[in-house]
């Protein structure tokens, strides 16, 4: 089966399952279904920086990422505290542990970084479905956007790619790939107000679509960045035609974030 297919597979299959959850579940449902995504892709992330740090050092970073996804949704008002904690603790960790001390300040930064992005950026997803005026609609949004966004950049860059996006990252992106995500975000978030989401206004539309269509792919080329520095292909083999959770999740996190500061605090 084509990679192509595999991804359609995939999304055939998990989607409905997703948006049955946002929509239907407790708050708490899908905050879990956050900290367990969280965890795989912590997990992932781990691996990639922290490749050669033992087995028990990378659990405790997983532990320390998915405690800091947690307190952030629980108490997201003391985020600053939850933050400098995080930061605390990866330094505690690594002082404990700091492998070769050539290489101790390059742990402590993947440590820290590790924890901080995916920990950290895991909970605005969680955040905006709970805390947000149509909350459960703004993060289907996030995740149509994220993904219309990714397929609209494929078929852009199979028609009509020639000129090279990010070659030193990521070699198969080009500008007219770019092109068509944006187009694809842009046009998701107008078909939704035209079809299901009347609420919507056509500055939502825009103040969704065309940053996504920038952060997304930022998300996309950070991950991208750290997996060509570790010199593996994907972050692991969990999904079908898609790699692992974080190769999933990569650009979704950068807009699911945005999009939670865009709802809950300047829309």
């Amino acid at each position: 089966m084509s990679n192509l297919a595999l991804r359609a597979l995939s999304a055939v299959v998990a989607l409905p399952l997703l948006a049955a959850l946002i929509l239907l579940a407790p708050p708490w449902g899908f905050g879990a279904l956050v900290m367990l995504v969280a965890a795989l892709a912590l997990n992932e992330c781990a691996a990639i920086m922290l490749a050669g740090a033992p087995p028990k050092y990378r659990a405790t970073v997983v532990t320390l990422g998915v405690l800091y996804t947690a307190a952030l949704y629980v108490l997201p008002g003391a985020a600053l505290v939850w933050t400098l904690a995080a930061v605390v603790g990866t330094a505690a960790l690594t002082l404990v542990d700091p492998g070769e001390i050539p290489a101790a300040g390059a742990r402590l930064g993947a440590t820290t970084f590790t924890v901080l992005y995916v920990g950290g950026l895991a909970a605005p997803l969680a955040l905006l479905q709970r805390d947000a005026p149509h909350g459960p609609a703004w993060v289907l949004l996030a995740i149509g956007v994220t993904f219309g966004n990714d397929t609209g950049a494929y078929f852009g860059g199979r028609g009509f790619g020639k000129h090279k996006l990010y070659p030193k990252v990521s070699p198969a992106k080009t500008v007219e790939g770019a092109i068509g995500g944006l187009v694809a975000s842009v046009a998701i978030m107008f078909a939704v107000r035209a079809t299901l989401c009347s609420w919507l206004t056509v500055a939502d539309c825009l103040a969704v679509g065309l940053p996504a269509a920038v952060i997304g792919p930022i998300g996309d080329l950070c991950e991208s960045l750290l997996k060509r520095a570790a010199g593996v292909k994907d972050s692991g083999h969990l999904i079908p035609g898609h790699g692992g959770m974080l190769d999933r999740i990569d650009a979704l996190l950068f807009v699911g974030a945005w999009i939670y500061v865009y709802a809950a605090f300047l829309r």
